[in-house]
């Protein structure tokens, strides 16, 4: 990667910017920036998916450094794609800043939870492996120290290390000038007196040139962990005693070199006085080369000596600086494990924080609020430090302020996605929340719900919606819920719900009663309303008979509207068909599922099982159904008797679409019995016949005409009887006032209108045709069945039989 720490603000305007490239240039960042973190969004969901199932589990309720690895190479894609982000655009620069500092927070998370199963091992034979598996913080020490090497590695072989290390591994003597001139048989004219294989000498300019850059390559490759390769090159070159030097590093490294136990056979008592006298002469010979800190040698020996001053001042960026103290805090932990130096000598000699947390807070001092470093150090400190209510406040800080695809929010997409996938990420490993913490949950969950037309980003937020705080759960999700575009995505929203163990029933009914207190304050279309009825539908056998009462309650909505719009009211029941809600409802009876209800009578929602109440309202939901089903029913064979009578009725066409929608008006060869658009068919076979204008036809026409609606004058009679005397349409029974309450009122008044409207058109236009059939005797049968319970107001009663003496049908 490029000096991806560099410091200074590269930023040539905002979004606001009066410069129209620069404009052009952070519209364009924002816009690919949003296809990065929309790709980013499925990949961290994915990971967490697998860490909600257990995948990443390990024994002691750890988290595997599988996924930290995985997240590693999913950011790393993400901070490639960056790159490539309009140069000059601040939108550009904060996206690969965030980009490349999730890259490194994965990274040293995915080496700290590594470590202490890397070294498990050798645990009962090193002392290195010891300190890294037991001593906590010790590990976090070493894991910023390897952390930080490779951060470095990546970027000085990108900055052309491996072309320096191509060159020394060519080269066969830190002497080769010399070693040149002297092959010569006499030296010619004017050829350097200096030439020489001894070490101690400072040989040709040339040798010295090659000297001071093997120094500064075997540097760059200690702070890349690359000691042992530096050794070997050091040896190869002829340069034995800093090869030495290198290899005595590159031993500390090694757990069998560092035994725990000292013996006469591993002669480590030896090995470790010896190696803290080392430490201590290195240290003189430093302060002894006064003037000489810019020197390549004294550069490397001061790293190998763990020197912190001179490490500090040839460290470009904070990661160079992290590995500067860290390599020096390293050091000293260990010589102090293992005995052979006092601690008072350790602080001397060393002089740098001892604790992870203590040294990156030295380095935010410097760093905090910088434009070279957004979020890395803070994070680093907190989630190595298991300091995640401060991760969470930090989280909050950050992205507090984000808005969901406005490209004028400060806030990069791309830093809500780092703080969100931690949040997440600590919530599901089991951190106890809290309001910082929910307030990024919620951020992205609102985030996750905006993007229209993914399914995948509906799947996503029903799984994140686990992790929202229980007061604002349901409501969130009923706002999300609202935001559904198609059937799919609500088909994967109400699964993901329920596989993420979320009590979608409830949800689904909360949304519904938001919707009714919508529609009451008329802020909310019919539209809507139906679009909404359609998350019961998809919930099963638990939202059965909710989906039953709302579908009867638009069915009640549309009807009472004048003049009734019909293609809808059919459109309802033909969903409701569909979706086979009678059935379910029945199923979810016998098999005893708990079902949830909308009727505020008894306890909200959950109804309990068997309960005389549950059963009742299933009942009466299902008998209203049916009603308002057999009042279309009548209706259709009142308009299809009325065109062959010419009788005067008002009534709405079936359109073509709706014909097509229905299989046309013939009827179907596989149709069952139970066929309940049969008496459509029929009427629209009339409406064609009436198109046609059959009052040109002959007699013969006629008479088969009128034994036609014969037939359907017999068909609806016992329709029509059965509908008056249903009492899932009367204003009594299961809709009376309870003995406290009236929870059944405007339902019950609904059922009134419907039953004064309808039941009242009925009996006046069946009368009227039984006249002009010399039918009036079958339907007198049929209105004193009623005895004269028509359960209609009683004005409307004299209303009928005053136009039965109309139509000479005599009453008792």
């Amino acid at each position: 990667m490029s000096d991806m720490f560099s410091a200074g603000d590269q930023s040539s305007g905002s979004l606001e910017d009066s410069n129209d490239e620069v404009r052009r240039k952070n519209e364009t960042a924002f816009k690919y920036s949003q296809l990065f973190h929309t790709t980013l969004c499925e990949k961290l969901y994915q990971e967490l998916c697998a860490l909600a199932i257990g995948e990443f589990d390990i024994p002691e309720g750890q988290i595997s450094p599988v996924m930290w690895t995985r997240l590693h190479e999913i950011y790393s894609e993400v901070e490639m794609q960056t790159r490539k982000l309009p140069n000059g655009a601040k939108y550009s620069i904060d996206s690969q800043k965030y980009a490349n500092e999730a890259v490194q927070i994965a990274s040293i998370l995915s080496i700290y939870t590594a470590l202490a199963h890397e070294y498990d091992e050798t645990l009962e034979v090193s002392l290195l492996s010891k300190l890294v598996v037991d001593d906590v913080e010790f590990r976090r020490l070493y894991a910023l120290l390897l952390w930080s090497e490779k951060a470095i590695s990546e970027q000085q072989y990108e900055s052309g290390l491996g072309d320096k290390v191509r060159k020394i591994e060519s080269t066969k003597s830190n002497r080769i000038n010399s070693i040149m001139i002297l092959k010569r048989p006499t030296f010619s004219a004017g050829a350097p007196k200096d030439a020489s294989l001894d070490p101690d000498t400072p040989g040709t300019k040339e040798d010295q040139a090659l000297e001071q850059m093997a120094y500064t390559t075997f540097f760059q490759l200690v702070r890349c962990g690359e000691t042992t390769k530096a050794a070997n090159l050091a040896i190869d070159l002829g340069m034995s005693a800093v090869g030495a030097q290198l290899q005595l590093h590159s031993m500390l490294r090694n757990p069998l070199d560092v035994p725990l136990k000292v013996s006469s056979q591993n002669f480590g008592e030896v090995k470790r006085a010896r190696r803290a006298k080392y430490y201590e002469m290195t240290q003189r010979l430093i302060e002894e080369s006064k003037g000489s800190e810019d020197n390549a040698y004294w550069t490397l020996v001061s790293a190998l000596r763990g020197n912190i001053a001179p490490m500090l001042k040839a460290s470009k960026n904070v990661i160079e600086k992290v590995w500067a103290y860290a390599n020096s805090a390293v050091l000293a932990r260990l010589l102090l494990a293992e005995g052979a130096m006092d601690q008072e000598t350790v602080a001397t000699l060393f002089n740098v924080p001892l604790t992870a947390k203590s040294l990156l807070e030295e380095l935010r001092t410097e760093y905090d609020g910088s434009k070279e470093v957004y979020i890395l150090l803070r994070v680093i400190d907190d989630m190595l430090n298991d300091d995640i209510e401060d991760l969470f406040k930090f989280a909050n800080e950050t992205v507090g302020e984000y808005v969901p695809d406005d490209k004028n929010c400060e806030v990069n997409v791309l830093a809500l996605d780092i703080f969100f996938h931690l949040v997440a990420v600590a919530y599901a490993s089991g951190f106890e929340p809290n309001d910082d913490g929910n307030a990024v949950i919620v951020l992205g969950f609102d985030d996750l719900r905006v993007r229209s037309g993914s399914t995948s980003h509906k799947r996503m937020a029903a799984f994140y919606s686990r992790f929202l705080p229980e007061d604002m759960k349901i409501p969130e999700i009923v706002e999300t819920m609202k935001m559904v575009e198609s059937e799919k995505e609500r088909e994967i929203f109400a699964e993901s719900l329920k596989q993420s163990d979320i009590n979608f029933g409830r949800c689904a009914c909360t949304l519904i009663e938001q919707i009714r207190k919508d529609d009451e304050a008329k802020i909310v279309s019919l539209e809507a309303q139906i679009d909404h009825w359609n998350w019961l539908l998809v919930g099963g056998e638990e939202t059965a008979l909710a989906a039953l009462e709302e579908c009867n309650r638009l069915l009640r909505k549309i009807m009472l509207k004048k003049p009734m719009d019909e293609p809808v009211v059919r459109q309802i029941i033909r969903r409701a068909i569909q979706m086979e809600l009678p059935k379910t409802l029945s199923q979810a009876v016998v098999n005893g599922t708990t079902l949830l209800s909308l009727i505020k009578d008894g306890t909200l929602y959950e109804q309990e099982k068997g309960s005389q109440l549950a059963i009742d309202k299933v009942e009466h939901a299902a008998y209203e159904f049916y009603a308002l089903c057999s009042i279309l029913d009548v209706n259709n064979f009142i308009i299809t008797i009325a065109l062959k009578l010419n009788l005067m009725v008002k009534y709405s066409p079936i359109t073509d679409d709706e014909l097509a929608a229905m299989g046309g008006g013939k009827r179907l060869d596989n149709v069952n019995a139970l066929d309940w658009e049969a008496s459509l068919r029929v009427r629209a076979r009339a409406e064609q016949t009436f198109r046609e204008d059959l009052c040109k036809k002959t007699a013969a026409d006629h008479n088969t005409r009128l034994g036609m609606v014969h037939q359907h004058f017999d068909t609806v009679l016992p329709i029509f009887r059965g509908l008056v005397q249903n009492i899932g349409i009367r204003a009594e029974y299961f809709l009376s006032p309870r003995p406290n309450s009236d929870p059944m009122r405007d339902h019950r008044r609904e059922i009134q209108m419907l039953r004064n409207h309808f039941i009242t058109q009925f009996f006046l236009t069946l009368a009227e045709a039984a006249a002009k059939l010399n039918e009036t005797t079958r339907f007198q049968e049929v209105v004193t069945s009623f005895n004269d319970d028509f359960g209609i107001d009683q004005s409307l009663v004299a209303t009928i039989k005053g136009y039965y003496a109309k139509v000479n049908i005599k009453l008792d």
